[in-house]
């Protein structure tokens, strides 16, 4: 299997969308370091429910679907850091980390819907 991107996390959030359950008050584009460290900044270390309701999320899964995005977005932002300070060997393990929260959380959230 190839490697997987943060667009295919924005992929999986559209879906959702179009899916109707969940419900987003913006878009998502964790491919964007800017945002990356807007979504980090908004809702901090906030998890759970109060976050699954912070970003606008309905439904089931919603709870798990809000953390999984917020443990990819912090990770993202640490293989981005690492990259940017020529650790890469250190970003390439936590875009690993992206890569099975993308397979295992974002992904099979949208599977058992």
């Amino acid at each position: 299997m190839g490697r997987v991107y943060a667009s295919n996390v924005n992929e999986t959030i559209n879906t959702l969308n179009t899916m109707n359950t969940i419900k987003f008050q913006a878009d998502i584009n964790l491919d964007d370091p800017e945002e990356v460290e807007t979504f980090i900044a908004e809702h901090g270390r906030c998890k759970g429910r109060t976050l699954a309701n912070a970003l606008g999320f309905k439904g089931t899964g919603a709870t798990k679907a809000a953390n999984a995005l917020s443990n990819y977005a912090y990770n993202k932002q640490t293989a981005m850091d690492c990259r940017l300070k020529g650790d890469i060997t250190d970003a390439l393990r936590y875009e690993a980390i992206c890569d099975r929260i993308y397979k295992e959380d974002i992904q099979n959230t949208v599977e058992c819907w």
